[in-house]
């Protein structure tokens, strides 16, 4: 009979784990991990997501906002940008109906916002500024071959278009002494050394010198051409030389006017007129008569008996310089006191338009101190050209100091 040896297996706690189960367990415990940080990640990802269509609901909420608001809203026009709209609108129209424009210079057609509205140019005023009742007018004036379109956009109190002139007798009140602006043969003329009656043009800068009866303001350059000029350098019979001959209307000063105006002239710091300055100015008769040393008019009499007619740029007259000044002893061109309180006293020596009648070579100028001479028409000064703007000329900003000049639209 076989025998057999047995061996007693010992016994398990309860406690141990054989080492399959242990290794069973700790990868049931990897699993969970693994699983629960899917879940999270799956969690910030679905977070993720809705915050982002949130934000992009919220931008294409706020692109319906600013459409419907653009819709119904409308956009918001300045007067001043209402004037621009009045006079493009009123340029189309006479592209289209050239028969109605003026067929000479000075010659003005006012055209109605109301027939612009009726035939398309433009919508009504209460589409631009609806918080206003407003008005409005163009008016054409023939400016050479071109035409000058100035809006007029009147809304009562809150806004008015202005003309410069109107603004300048605003802001000066008309006085009968000292500094300031004077009534002088129906003219309102500037007197004295400290007056606000600059006007900042493009290119340079001007002084009124007096407002005509019919609102032409009346100016003349500040500080003149960069180059000295001879009145005029033809040779001269009586003092046989080209001492120059005082006749305004063949002169050589009045030919280099006309190509200051034109822009023809031979370097650019000479161009003190832009193409929107020269748009502004109107012609006028240039008053060239000649008159003694001595003699006491200041009202131009004597000057305004010869004239070259139909100028866009002129000098000014002696009468004028004497005017200026306040000093009362300021009787002639023969007084030294007339440079006294005077702002056309500039430092430089300057010409005049007007010429001595006692010998036919004589002009007067002004000197750097500002004293009144006479001298042969070939010598040599600063030209300050004397110009005629627009009554419709628009007034921008300014007071009329140095500092803040006029300016224009």
């Amino acid at each position: 009979m076989d025998s057999f040896n047995l061996v007693k297996k010992p016994k398990k706690d309860e406690n141990d784990f054989d080492d399959e189960e242990v290794e069973d367990i700790e990868l049931e415990d990897d699993l969970d991990d693994s699983s629960d940080t899917s879940v999270s990640k799956y969690e910030n990802k679905r977070k993720l997501i809705r915050l982002a269509g949130l934000l992009i609901g919220f931008i294409l909420f706020l692109f319906l906002i600013l459409w419907l608001a653009s819709l119904f809203g409308g956009k918001s026009y300045t007067y001043e940008d209402v004037e621009s709209i009045m006079k493009d609108a009123s340029v189309r129209y006479f592209a289209s109906h050239p028969e109605y424009l003026p067929k000479t210079e000075n010659e003005i057609v006012e055209l109605n916002v109301v027939n612009l509205v009726s035939e398309g140019y433009m919508k009504d005023l209460s589409s631009y500024i609806p918080k206003d009742t407003c008005t409005g007018t163009i008016q054409v004036e023939k400016f050479g071959s071109d035409y000058l379109h100035t809006p007029y956009l009147n809304c009562g109190d809150s806004y008015t278009s202005l003309e410069l002139y109107r603004k300048v007798v605003e802001d000066n009140a008309i006085t009968t002494s000292g500094d300031g602006l004077y009534s002088i043969d129906s003219n309102y003329v500037f007197r004295g050394e400290n007056v606000n009656n600059y006007v900042q043009l493009e290119n340079s800068l001007w002084r009124i010198v007096k407002i005509t009866n019919e609102g032409y303001l009346v100016l003349i350059s500040q500080d003149g051409t960069i180059y000295s000029r001879p009145w005029d350098d033809r040779f001269n019979e009586e003092k046989n030389y080209e001492a120059g001959v005082n006749n305004y209307s063949v002169s050589r000063i009045k030919d280099y006017l006309q190509q200051v105006y034109t822009g023809t002239v031979e370097f650019d710091d000479e161009k003190i007129l832009s193409d929107k300055d020269r748009s502004k100015l109107v012609s006028y008769d240039v008053c060239v008569g000649k008159r003694t040393v001595d003699g006491s008019s200041k009202n131009n009499a004597e000057e305004c008996t010869q004239k070259a007619q139909g100028q866009k740029l002129g000098l000014l007259t002696l009468s004028d310089y004497l005017n200026a000044s306040l000093d009362p002893n300021c009787k002639s061109a023969s007084t030294k006191s007339c440079t006294n309180y005077n702002y056309l006293v500039i430092g430089t020596e300057w010409w005049l338009a007007t010429a001595n009648i006692a010998n036919d070579y004589e002009v007067f100028k002004v000197d750097q101190w500002g004293i009144v001479t006479v001298d042969n028409a070939a010598t040599y000064a600063t030209v300050r050209p004397v110009i005629y703007l627009n009554t419709n000329t628009r007034f921008k900003e300014g007071k009329g100091t140095k500092t803040e000049p006029y300016t224009v639209r």
